[in-house]
């Protein structure tokens, strides 16, 4: 390409935007490469609430688009605060987190050019899915705090206080509560004094935009224990000798937050991004954006690097060579052509992690991606692990000494560590779990493969010894009330279900893949039925549910509002070969088992109601854009006392109907069982009204009877 052509493409597509995109200027963030790990800055309250503030901010690096091996990118996307990762919020059991939400994306929008014409609600439909389950909204914002033990906010509980505003305000995680630009949502999160310590993290969860917003704005959450009566995992004898790795200055702790950035190079003008089988997930993000034409917040990016072939730039003019300079793209994102994936930590590429031989540190992981897994491990003997939490819930017996950690995206991973003086790559995809799953075709079954995803070095310490082969030492921790152990198999579940399609397969239905039988490509669903704000699975208080899950060595199931355990795996898995993923026994809020397992049987007792309160959420996918596309199921958690029957071993319940059941059977006693009784009592008498009652007697029970059937 020409100067003066490229020169010529720049001015056409500048003048595509609107006058106040050429006007605007946004804040550039740059993906350092190779620098030390940035540390995250805590985020303080101002008059008692923390405010996140989504804005636009060009995102650019690591690389220079020299090569195949350095990555690049370059687009305007949506962040909290202006940064890749805001900072980190700290608290303590039994505090209150007051969280104002803010969508200030309004301030960008084009209005008077029509661009846009602030239609941000309007549909985008990259793929043909119709109705709710499409991507859209791309800057209508909701908020989650991801793996919250408390209530889902939805029940209208006032918070307490108010915030000095005429905004809404929910107490708890309701995610249904949309932001529109220009507004601001309040939440009050009240930890519980027996929640269990640890990593939790915030995203965007509008159903439509959340995989788009998610891959640019996140927050990681440290619950600690809090001395002054809050519940201490470690507060039994046995773990005495694990106090010394937790100190209260947190002065070991070094927190690692994953962000992946999976930009697809198109392959044509119309932004049809296929593979031999379907649709290539990780451009379903890019096309949410490139569907609307003129979103200042796109199109300025580095070609794709020669390939070999004879198109590669984005008009089809033909091969640019091994690197052919900034020009500007009618597309939202390009990328370098052969790497267009790879992963950060706070925010930067390949950082230096500094540490000590001869101290033992705590690494807090938080994968907030939106799609794939990681297998994290090092190039080579020196360091020892053992893991101790996986999504905020301490492990049964800790630590577990591994060599390597299997985490999908929305895991946490809280683990000790000590190494020997030298210096060593952590790495990603590496390992024995570190390639594709033989049976899923589509993306976002791959692992995150990435040979640096940090270079750690050790400095070398007068008088210290090699790192022994168990520096730690074990224990029994203590766990929460919420968290009794559920794995007797002679617990009965009153509540059991299971999450299947309506077809001959049971599973989380791998929907970019046509090989796979079920609906055809983009029909995922949860039970044969994509998202719908009816037919919610009912979570009762107090009572045992059981939850048999499907094809979950692809899709990462999660459920909001409380963790659930392992009380089945796969044969072969729960071994101590596998200590770097799931064990039985294990509590989790977001399982997959990449490689290694397909099904898993999963127990919860929700409650108690103090805690959880009632309300709806969700469960769903946690590859988001699977999410936006269907695969989530709305719950519904409900007081004992207003539950109906439980349904038979098997049935899928359906508490979207709960309601008209009661209704059903009240209308039944009260103008049905009443007059019969008292029918037979004058039977003789009234011989006319006998036959009338007991014509009206069989039509309202047949009515019943398929209302309980529908049920």
């Amino acid at each position: 390409m020409t100067v003066r052509t490229a020169a010529a493409l720049l001015i056409a597509a500048v003048a595509v935007r609107s006058a106040v995109a050429q006007t605007t200027t946004f804040p550039v963030l740059d993906i350092t490469k190779g620098a030390l790990l940035p540390t995250l800055q805590q985020l303080q309250p101002v008059n008692d609430w923390i405010t996140l503030n989504m804005l636009p901010a060009t995102i650019q690096g690591p690389g220079d688009n020299t090569s195949a091996d350095d990555p690049h990118i370059m687009y305007t996307g949506r962040t909290y605060n202006e940064a890749l990762i805001a900072g980190v919020i700290r608290l303590q059991q039994g505090d209150t987190l007051r969280l104002k939400v803010c969508n200030n994306l309004s301030s960008y929008e084009p209005t008077a050019t029509g661009e846009i014409n602030g239609s941000y609600g309007s549909y985008t439909t990259p793929i043909d899915v119709g109705g709710i389950n499409v991507f859209k909204d791309v800057n209508i914002l909701a908020n989650h705090l991801h793996g919250f033990y408390g209530n889902p906010g939805t029940d209208n509980i006032a918070c307490d206080p108010l915030p000095d505003t005429s905004s809404e305000c929910y107490r708890g995680d309701n995610i249904f509560a949309d932001i529109l630009p220009g507004s601001c949502n309040y939440y009050q999160y009240e930890i519980p004094t027996v929640a269990s310590p640890g990593a939790l993290w915030i995203h965007p969860h509008h159903h439509g935009s959340s995989s788009l917003q998610t891959h640019t704005a996140t927050v990681p959450v440290i619950i600690e224990v809090n001395p002054d009566g809050g519940f201490d995992p470690l507060g039994s004898a046995s773990c005495a000798n694990m106090q010394q790795f937790f100190p209260a200055d947190n002065s070991n702790e070094i927190i690692l937050h994953f962000q992946t950035f999976q930009l697809a190079v198109f392959t044509d003008a119309s932004q049809n991004i296929q593979n031999a089988t379907g649709p290539i997930d990780d451009g379903y993000i890019a096309n949410s954006v490139g569907s609307i034409a003129g979103d200042p917040f796109c199109c300025a990016g580095p070609e794709p690097l020669d390939d070999g072939t004879a198109v590669t730039t984005w008009d089809n003019t033909g091969d640019t060579g091994p690197d052919s300079g900034n020009s500007s793209s009618l597309l939202p994102f390009y990328t370098s052509g052969s790497n267009a994936l790879f992963a950060t930590i706070n925010g930067a590429y390949q950082p230096v992690i500094n540490m000590n031989a001869g101290t033992v540190y705590r690494w807090i992981l938080v994968e907030a991606a939106t799609m794939k897994w990681m297998h994290l491990s090092f190039d080579k003997p020196g360091c020892v692990m053992g893991l101790y939490s996986r999504d905020a819930n301490y492990v049964n017996e800790l630590p577990r000494l591994t060599d390597n950690i299997v985490f999908a995206a929305a895991n946490r991973v809280e683990l000790l560590i000590q190494c020997d003086a030298g210096t060593y790559q952590l790495q990603s995809g590496q390992g024995e779990f570190g390639i594709q799953d033989p049976g899923c075709a589509s993306s976002h079954c791959d692992v995150i493969n990435q040979p640096i995803m940090a270079t750690v070095e050790v400095a070398a310490v007068a008088g210290v010894a090699p790192v022994p082969a168990d520096p730690f030492g074990s224990c029994t921790p203590q766990r929460p009330a919420y968290q009794q152990d559920l794995r007797d198999t002679s617990l009965n579940a009153t509540y059991r279900n299971e999450i299947v399609p309506n077809t001959g397969n049971t599973g989380l239905l791998n929907f970019t893949n046509p090989q796979v039988p079920g609906p055809g490509s983009s029909a995922c669903s949860l039970n044969g039925l994509t998202y719908q704000d009816a037919n919610a699975m009912q979570e009762v208080i107090g009572e045992l549910h059981e939850l048999s899950l499907w094809n979950i060595n692809v899709h990462p199931y999660h459920h909001h509002t409380q963790p659930f355990q392992i009380v089945a795996l796969p044969d072969g898995i729960d071994s101590d070969a596998n200590n770097g993923s799931w064990r039985i026994g294990d509590w989790a809020d977001t399982l997959e088992l990449p490689n290694i397992g397909y099904q898993a049987i999963v127990r919860w007792v929700p409650g108690p109601q103090e805690i959880t309160g009632t309300g709806y959420a969700v469960l769903h996918c946690h590859i988001l854009p699977h999410e936006e596309e269907g695969c989530m199921m709305k719950t519904q958690i409900l007081a004992k006392e207003w539950a109906p029957e439980p349904k038979p071993s098997g049935a899928h319940s359906q508490g979207g109907k709960a309601g008209l059941a009661i209704m059903v059977l009240v209308i039944f006693v009260a103008a049905v069982v009443v007059p019969v009784m008292l029918w037979k009592q004058k039977k003789k008498k009234r011989a006319m009204a006998a036959a009338e009652a007991d014509s009206l007697v069989k039509n309202e029970y047949a009515a019943t009877e398929n209302a309980r059937h529908e049920v």
